[in-house]
This record gives C-alpha cells, structure tokens and sequence, in this order.
C-alpha cells in the first residue's frame, strides 16, 4: 500500500485554505475553522490511510466524506460522478443517447416495462415483458437498474447486443440495436377532454418545454375551438427554473413577475416573463398533487398567486429550493450541485416544506423564512397560506386504491396478465371493454401466479397463531385463531370480486399499452379521472370559475 506524503498534501491543504480565504474573503474567526477543518479531515485521512487494517481505495475513501459531508446540509446538495452528469443532462435536455425502454428489475429478472415509439428497441422488436439475459455478452442478472442503464445508453450510432427471454413464448432472442438520439417529450399527451376543453400533461421542465407547451396549445386550436385548457402537472418532479418561468409565460403577461430566488450567498435574482402569452385571457386549470413539485410548484404558484388559474387537485410536495450545478473535476466529469436559493413566488410566498436547517449545528446562518404558516394575498386579494407546498383552490382526492388493488398493481399482476393475454390474442377488436370471462380469466391468473393479500391485522393474528400454538395452555386459542385465518382466506375470493369495475379499468388500462402504445394507456386512464372531471366542471361553470378566483 502506498502512503500519502504528508508534506505534499499539507501544502496542498494550506493552498486550499489560502485560496478559500481570497475567494470568500471570510474574516479571521471564520478562516481558522475552515483552517482548523481542513487540517482535522487531512489528518483522519492520512492516519486511516497509513493504519487501517485493510487496504483503502483512496478515491472511494474521499468520495465517502464529501458524500457524508453533504449528508449534513439537504437531500438536494450532492456529489455527481460521470453516471450522474448524464442523467443530469437528460433532466436538463430531455435527450440521450440509448435504445428507448424503460426497464425494472423484478423477481422474474430485468424487465422492459416499456419501449417508445420510433425508438431503436421498438423498432428491433424488444417488447414490453421481455427479460434481459445479456448484454453484449456480459449476465445482468446481478446487477442493479443504474448499471444496467448506463450499460443500454451510449454514443449515437454505436451498437449493442442484446439476450432477451420472452415468456409464454419461451423463447430466447438476441438483437442487434444501434443506439440514436432519444428524445424524452416533456409533453406526452394531449387532446379534447371535453367540448372546447383543451388537455396538455406536462411531465418535465427541459429546455423544450416551452415550444413543447405551444405547440400542443397550437394543434388543439387547429383541431377545434379552444376555450379552455387543462393543465396537468401531476406527478411532475420539476426540472429547469427558467423552463417553469417560460411556461408560465404562455399564459401571463410580458414583464410579470414569475418568482424570486434568495440565497445567503447568492443574493436576490428576480425572473420576469419576457415575452407576450399565447393564451392571455383563456380560462386555465392547473391539475396538481403531491407529485408536484419544484419548477412545478412555481407554475402553479404563480399562476395561483396572479389569479391566472384554478387549481385543482391535492396539496403539492413542498420543494422550494433551488440548485446550481458546478464543476469539481473536468479530467474526470464530476461536480457538485448545490442548493444555493430559495425561490419566491409572486405573493412572496416559499412553497418549502421541511425545514434542513432544523436542528443542524452545521448552519451558522439560515433562513428560516418558510414554514411561517403565515397568510398571503393574490392579485385579487385571495388568502393564500405559507404552509409549504402550494394547497389548490379546489382540493379533489384522487381515487384512492385499497389494500388490495395495491397488492395487484405490486405483484405486476395487471402487466403480466396484460403480457400473456397480447401474446395469446395478437389483436385486439374491442380496446374499450373488458368482459366478464375476461375478468375471470385474470383473477385464475392471479392466483396461479401466487397472489397474496392481507387483510388489514391478518399478520398479526398469524403472529399470534405461531405464539400460542408453542404454549400448552394456549393451544386451543391458536385452532380458534387457525379458524379465523381460515375464513379470512375464504373472503378473499369474494373481496376480488367487490372490485370488479376497478380491476377491469386496470386491466383495461394495460391492454391499451400493450397493444397500442403508452399514449393510448394515458387516454385510457383519463376516462375515469375525478380530478380532471372537477377541473372540466369548473371550467364550463364560469360563474363559479371567476368567483373562485374573485375576478368581478
């Protein structure tokens, strides 16, 4: 094992603090903790290096304490190696270099769950359901999901060999494919939801989301009279700043405010909109809920806060921070994305949820502006709240599934059913209805393939069954227990089948997939979605529209 020079780190440490120092120009209390911290981290690794029982990886051994530094600030602050610059780049571009499937590892193996249309695996012939075996000759099997992906993304052009198994027909393919540019849309659906009701689902915040928006926006004013529109940026995670500013754009005026960011180093930035909207005055719902987050939170917040919109749906996630990205090392790609703001929405509102500075001795200095709880005003002197997140004008729950459709959709079941009956009936005549020998048919499925469900305290009464059964004096509660179970397990045929319209939905649901394409599984699921029913209905009752919104 080789030791580090402590000389030629010690001079590489001071020249760090000297460097820091004129950087920061921090004053002399604040320059001998950087110092005396420094100096402390030098000495542990050099100490550890030269001693420890094993052999070290130096470069793992460092990684392990900037992760473990960055661990004590916020989950958003982190260390990104060359991995973690390419999904970077594809939040930031919506485009890689890659055949287009999305993958799962599951117990059966790794799995396409999903492949886009036009996209190089699709056009080879992988298909949802297929297991890979190989690639390029090299087991997956052990592997985790991140391998795997960056093993299938590549330089454009450049190939790769796949071994796939295709159950049911149990057989074994191997293609050749040629990785292209794939393009992840930021849009991926949009139609008439209704009679002049306009629909874009908006699932990312790129560079093209803007001209993604618009164009949707433009084809549905070819298609018919637009005069309203919907929104959805449910389950949207976020993604570029000025990607949400752009979109709000469309909607708002030019030179409105769209937010703000504060940051102790950072200052205050202000972004406005800069161009004139699209659509100026048409009536706008924003469908939200907790999968709403960040650059999504800023739409709807602004939006909210200018009495542009109506929201609908549930409590957002809470995200208002905001993070740069800078370099740490070019020889080897790795940076740093750093939380370096909070962002302010035009009521002056922070949509931050959790407090990371709380009962942290890392901070010296915080703002602890968010989770005031306190009140706010619209344009139109609405109340609005500090509460994090952003709460809607309308609040709708989303059709909640119980215990046991939970345990359906997690075992794959609807997938795999979805898989073997394409496979068994290579066209389907009639997308829109699954019938009762259908239903049937799945729910024999489930149970061949091992379905288990638990009524809610069945583990503990078999945890209770497994005590009493050891005691002598307890042995006739557990065949009174062992009863129960049993009777239990009697009602679980009967609990499928009070399901019956929601399984078939499901299933209805996948079929769409499976022989159509992921589009047509979003059509599918909007016909029974109570969110966007609210949305519509607000949208046709323009009295209650602009009373919500107290425009006179």
């Amino acid at each position: 094992m080789k030791r580090i020079p402590s000389r030629l780190t010690g001079i590489a440490l001071l020249f760090s603090i000297t460097l820091f120092s004129l950087l920061f120009g921090e004053e002399p209390d604040i320059y001998l903790k950087i110092r005396k911290g420094l100096e402390n981290f030098q000495s542990v690794y050099t100490q550890v290096q030269n001693h420890y029982v094993e052999e070290i990886d130096p470069y793992e051994f460092v990684k392990a304490g900037i992760e473990g530094m960055l661990g004590t600030l916020d989950p958003y602050t982190v260390f990104i190696e060359q991995e973690g610059d390419v999904r970077l780049q594809i939040i930031t571009t919506g485009k890689y270099g890659g055949l287009g499937m999305e993958i799962e590892n599951r117990q059966s193996g790794v799995t396409v769950v999903s492949t886009l249309e036009d996209a190089p695996a699709r056009k080879t012939g992988v298909i949802p359901g297929d297991i890979i075996k190989k690639i390029n000759d090299k087991d997956v099997s052990e592997l985790n999901p991140q391998d795997i992906s960056s093993m299938l993304r590549g330089p454009l052009n450049s190939s790769v060999i796949l071994t796939i198994f295709r159950p049911y027909a149990e057989a074994i393919f191997t293609y050749n494919l040629k990785r292209e540019e794939i393009t992840i849309a930021d849009v991926d659906y949009y139609d008439y939801v209704a009679p002049g009701v306009g629909y874009i689902r908006l699932t990312g915040f790129t560079e093209k989301a803007e001209s993604e928006v618009k164009s949707a926006i433009t084809e549905l004013q070819q298609q018919g009279d637009l005069q309203a529109l919907i929104l959805d940026i449910r389950g949207n995670s976020g993604g570029l700043l000025d990607a949400a500013v752009d979109i709000s754009n469309i909607f708002l005026p030019k030179n409105t405010l769209i937010v703000r960011t504060r940051g102790f180093r950072d200052g205050e930035a202000i972004f406005k909109t800069e161009s004139d909207p699209l659509l100026p005055v048409t009536p706008l719902a924003i469908l939200v809920d907790g999968g709403s987050a960040s650059a999504s939170e800023i739409v709807a917040g602004a939006l909210q806060d200018l009495d542009r919109a109506i929201t609908v749906g549930e409590e957002t996630f809470g995200k208002g921070l905001v993070q740069k990205v800078y370099d740490v090392d070019n020889s080897n790609n790795t940076k740093i994305k750093v939380t370096t703001a909070k962002y302010y929405i035009p009521s002056g509102r922070c949509v931050q949820k959790q407090d990371f500075t709380k009962d942290k001795n890392v901070f010296s200095h915080a703002l602890h502006d968010s989770l005031t709880h306190g009140s706010y005003f619209t344009t139109n002197q609405r109340v609005v709240f500090e509460n994090g997140g952003i709460t809607p004008d309308k609040i709708v729950k989303a059709e909640i599934n119980d215990g046991l459709m939970q345990a359906l959709y997690k075992q794959h079941l609807f997938f795999d059913y979805a898989i073997k009956y394409r496979y068994e009936n290579p066209s389907w005549q009639n997308p829109l209805e699954v019938s009762d020998d259908m239903l049937q048919e799945f729910i024999d499925f489930a149970y061949d393939n091992n379905f288990f469900y638990y009524f809610e305290g069945e583990k503990d009464l078999q945890s209770f069954i497994d005590k009493t059964r050891k005691n002598e004096m307890t042995k006739d509660l557990s065949s009174q227990g062992e009863a129960l179970l049993k009777a239990l397990n009697n009602l679980k045929h009967d609990e499928l089948l009070k399901h019956t319209e929601q399984i078939k939905r499901a299933i209805c649901i996948e079929l769409s997939d499976k022989y159509f394409s992921p589009t047509e599984r979003i059509k599918y699921s909007l016909r029974d979605d109570n969110q966007l029913r609210a949305a519509i209905g607000l949208l046709k009752n323009q009295s209650e529209y602009k009373r919500i919104l107290a425009i006179k």
